[in-house]
């Protein structure tokens, strides 16, 4: 197999556009083809605007620039291909159309030419079915900003020859990307495990459990990712979420994927993301990034000046040492069956449970229970002692439904889940039942604002939002290696690269815990209400559990 040094792009939209200026910064001479010539020149438009913006920000010199633009040729012909080792097509994914590209490439390209697609979710093997020579043909699949993201998922079928393979990742390689082999799978790896996190979110915005603002900052902020579901899929395009969403359904037909309603609905009117200007959110114009319609930070909530913490232990101690440190006087009891003490606390605006909840080393042996029988007591004695306005919370495993249940005032009743902080922030849920009030929920809003966190508001369900969203994704990455279709590191590299994780998945599940994720995901297969593959325990993560095994070294 000959080194590949010249490369030849079809199709020059922002993708396309983008893997030639990835070709041509490593160094590769590349051959651009587009169908008319006002279409070459929008790619000659997004080539140079690409590279200036580069230079604007001192990332590029005006010389570097120039030798990257020299590097590239831009053409109408695809007879202009003849000397590429490795031809990329980037048109729409539409099967006809490179089957047609394929089929022509045969008569113009030397016979041991690479021809590769960019597609991001359709069969590689039947792509190549469009050729005469599909030992030839492999998926180089990049992500966009094709510039920027490091990531390459070389996609091999059964016909894939070895030398094709090694060849373009030692390209891939040699151009400064990542790459990552995998099997001709619906989605391949970040796209499989993004879409199927998408469909849970969506699932959550169709039940009203959380609102689309709360939804990203969970995401964002409490499981540390680059941006929230909503702002991203505003960002790849609604349609193009729905067609790579019904193409892996199609080949999977797991329930993870099934399509969603409320995206189909919004594809339909138009409301497609960025590029329209309007999809979950609303844009400045088409294309830009500036919400518009964000709604204002905290509402209408009552002065809180006193805050009462029952309980003892590290996590009492810290929220009465960041809420004093907020302004708030706080009336501190650390034991819970003192009536005494208790009784102290009639004065004060809201009062957190914080002592009781049970060891994360013996949730996996815990019963789930509305409510323990010591708690029981102890909201049954506070509602005697606080006043009617008081707001009752707890940081421990109590449902706010039973708080409220137990104390007589639902509506002054909710739970708060505090997470690890991630580079992005810290989260702290708030969890509500139907009848707790919205007074209630914005002064839980403003308490967790001030002790430096950010509020997720939602429905008092298993695993709130945070959890019920990243620990199936974890299982499924898990799920994902023990079907023998892509190793840890490559799954790790896939979503770190492609994706912007902090860290993959895998070392995700070693940094939480895998007998955490384990717990959580067999609670919200008890809960039911969720596609029973998204939350079933695999196999494998049982095993390094009982084996207390890491996944990474």
């Amino acid at each position: 197999m000959r080194q590949i040094t010249t490369v030849g792009v079809i199709g020059l939209g922002t993708m396309g556009a983008g893997i030639v200026e990835v070709f041509a910064r490593g160094g590769v001479q590349v051959v651009g083809v587009e169908t008319t010539e006002e279409l070459a020149e929008r790619g000659r438009g997004i080539l140079r605007a690409s590279t200036d913006r580069a230079v604007a920000k001192g990332r590029l010199d005006e010389a570097g620039q120039q030798e990257i633009l020299d590097r590239v040729t831009i053409t109408t012909a695809l007879a202009d291909l003849a000397p590429a080792d490795l031809v990329v097509e980037a048109v729409p994914e539409v099967l006809d159309l490179k089957h047609e590209v394929f089929s022509a490439l045969d008569d113009i390209v030397a016979p041991d030419a690479v021809l590769a697609s960019n597609t991001s979710s359709l069969s590689i093997t039947s792509i190549a079915a469009g050729t005469a020579y599909p030992g030839r043909v492999v998926g180089m699949h990049f992500f966009n900003p094709a510039p920027v993201l490091q990531l390459v998922e070389v996609i091999t079928t059964v016909r894939t020859d070895d030398a094709v393979r090694e060849a373009v990742v030692e390209l891939a390689g040699r151009i400064g990307k990542r790459p990552v082999v995998v099997g001709d799978r619906a989605g391949f790896v970040a796209n499989y495990l993004l879409f199927g996190y998408f469909v849970s979110a969506l699932r959550m915005l169709e039940q009203r459990h959380v609102s689309r603002e709360d939804l990203d900052t969970a995401m964002r902020v409490g499981a540390g990712l680059p941006m929230g579901p909503c702002t991203l899929m505003d960002l790849v395009g609604l349609d193009v979420c729905h067609h790579i969403g019904d193409v892996i359904y199609a080949h999977s037909r797991s329930p993870m994927h099934a399509p969603s309603p409320m995206l189909e609905r919004m594809v339909t009117a138009g409301l497609l993301g960025r590029k329209s200007g309007e999809g979950f959110y609303t844009y400045a114009r088409a294309g830009s990034g500036k919400v518009v319609d964000a709604p204002e930070a905290g509402g209408s909530a009552p002065e809180v000046g006193a805050v009462g913490v029952v309980g003892g232990g590290e996590i009492a101690d810290e929220l009465v040492s960041r809420l004093r440190e907020g302004g708030y006087a706080v009336t501190h009891v650390p034991d819970p069956a003192d009536r005494d003490d208790l009784a102290g606390l009639a004065g004060v605006d809201v009062v957190v449970e914080a002592g009781t909840a049970t060891p994360e080393s013996e949730l996996a042996d815990a019963e789930p229970q509305p409510v323990t029988p010591v708690q029981e007591e102890l909201w049954e004695v506070l509602a005697d002692v606080v006043g009617e306005r008081t707001v009752l919370t707890t940081v421990g495993e109590d449902l706010a439904v039973a708080i409220g249940a137990l104390s007589g005032r639902p509506e002054r009743a909710a739970v708060l889940r505090v997470h690890a902080p991630t580079g992005q922030g810290q989260v702290v849920e708030i969890g509500r039942s139907s009848a707790t009030d919205e007074e209630t929920v914005e002064i839980l809003r403003a308490l967790v604002r001030t002790i430096g966190a950010e509020p997720v508001v939602c429905r008092d369900r298993p695993g709130l939002v945070v959890d019920a969203l990243l620990m199936p994704h974890l299982m499924d990455a898990v799920r994902m290696l023990d079907e023998g279709y892509a190793g840890v590191e490559d799954i790790d590299t896939a979503l770190r690269y492609g994706l912007g994780y902090p860290v993959g998945p895998f070392a995700m599940i070693d940094q939480i815990g895998a007998e955490e994720v384990l717990t959580v995901c067999e609670e919200l297969a008890e809960a039911g209400g969720l596609p029973r593959e998204s939350v079933a325990p695999s196999p494998l993560l049982i095993e390094h559990v009982l084996l207390d095994r890491p996944f990474t070294a």
